[in-house]
This record gives structure tokens, sequence and C-alpha cells, in this order.
């Protein structure tokens, strides 16, 4: 069963997860367009032509960002996995971090959420939580994870499910994936941040993971594959697969 919050545990809600998330700063508010890059879920959800904008207008950041930093232009894939992901991240980080170092469920479900990336490099520095969606304070921790992930996935699911970026083919695969495996490392990190073995999972250590989905920033100069990329996977299988007589 689970409560409203009380007056203020919201805000101390936000204050306790980006005291734990070095990238993200967790506020309450809608803000407004004067502080920067915004990008409204509730248009992204919708597929309004807002919400295709702010995708639009992410990507190009993102890209030009990268032309300046290494001096030509990536493939538009690699842009278009990046906003996905980071879009993925914004809700995963705070629903999953909120569950695991305090009692909350936060509402990360469309409009409930506005998204600051930030202005150069594009991942989201701020996440701004509406006052009067349906946040929760839930006692039981293993209900509040998995509440959490509910909430977290009736939003991230059908965004994914629909996400188009021009010029790019990404399939189902990829792009679900990128649900799963997100929600995977944050809940793996918020774990880590509380201290508490009893959201650890069997099979969780760092070799019993892979990715379902790539997030390319091999492709990105001087970098390569990471650890959990599904590239290593089927690296070891065709090392592993006999010659042919």
């Amino acid at each position: 069963m689970g409560y409203p919050l009380a007056g203020g545990e919201l805000e101390l809600a936000c204050d306790l997860v980006s005291s734990r998330i070095a990238w993200l700063d967790l506020v309450v508010g809608p803000g407004d367009a004067s502080s920067g890059p915004r990008v409204d879920t509730s248009e992204v959800a919708a597929g309004s032509e807002a919400g295709l904008d702010a995708l639009d207008s992410w990507r190009e950041r993102v890209d030009g960002g990268w032309a300046r930093a290494y001096g030509h232009r990536q493939p538009p894939h690699v842009a278009a996995t990046f906003v996905l992901g980071w879009y993925l991240d914004a809700l995963a980080y705070p629903a999953a971090y909120a569950a695991a170092v305090g009692p909350w469920v936060l509402d990360v479900s469309p409009g409930a959420v506005v998204i600051e990336p930030h202005p150069t490099q594009g991942y989201p520095a701020r996440v701004r939580l509406s006052a009067t969606a349906g946040h929760q304070t839930v006692a039981s921790q293993p209900v509040r994870l998995r509440r959490a992930e509910e909430s977290y996935r009736r939003h991230a699911e059908p965004v994914a499910g629909s996400y188009a970026a021009p010029g790019v083919k990404m399939s189902s695969r990829q792009r679900l994936g990128m649900v799963d495996d997100l929600w995977h490392v944050a809940t793996e990190r918020a774990a880590a941040a509380a201290g508490s073995p009893l959201l650890a999972r069997a099979g969780d250590g760092p070799r019993d993971w892979l990715r379902a989905s790539c997030c390319f920033i091999y492709a990105l100069p001087g970098a390569s594959t990471c650890s959990t990329c599904p590239r290593r996977a089927r690296a070891t299988r065709s090392a592993r697969r006999p010659l042919a007589p």
C-alpha cells in the first residue's frame, strides 16, 4: 500500500537522489524555457510536433557538440541512440534511486517529468518532477522497486517503441532492449548507492550480464566497446565457432 508524500517530502527525495548521482540534478517544479533546452515528456509521449521537434533539437545539439570536439560529425544513428538512452536515463535513475535510497515511488509518467539536457554535452543534467503527480511512500522495499519499474516502463516502452530519427534505421530489439538495459543499470547503481544487499539480484555480477542493445559509444573517436557490449558476445561466439573442414 502506498501513501501520498507529505509536505516537503518530494523536495527531500529529490535532494537525496541528487546527492547520489553526480551528473543529475533532480528538482521539483516545471521551470521555464529561459533555463535552457527542455524536453516536455508529455509532448514526446503524445508524438506531437513539439515533442518531435524537441528530440530533433536534442540530437542536433549532441551531434554539433561532437563535431566541435572531434572535427567532424558522427553517423546519425549514434546521436539518435544517445538521445534515446539519455531520455530513458532521465526516467530510470530518479525512479530507481528514490526506491533504493528512500521509501519513495516517484511518478515518472508522461507530463510528470520535464528533462533539461546539458546545453552542449546533451546528457540530462536536470530532471524536473511535477509536485502534483502521483508520487508515493511505500514501506516495502520489494513492492517499492516493482512499482518504480512499472512507472518507468509505462512511460519508457511506448516512447522507445515509437522512437524514430531522420535517416536512421533502429530495430525494435535495439529500442526496447535499451528500456531493459537502462533499467538494469540504474537499479544496479542505485543498489550500490544504497548499500543494500536486498536490492542485489543473483547473476548480476559484471561478468554475468551483457546488454541487449548497443550504446554505440565505441563509434566516438578514441572510445572502445563497453564491458557489457553485446558485440562482445557475438565476438566470443565467432571465436568459439569451429572451423569448417
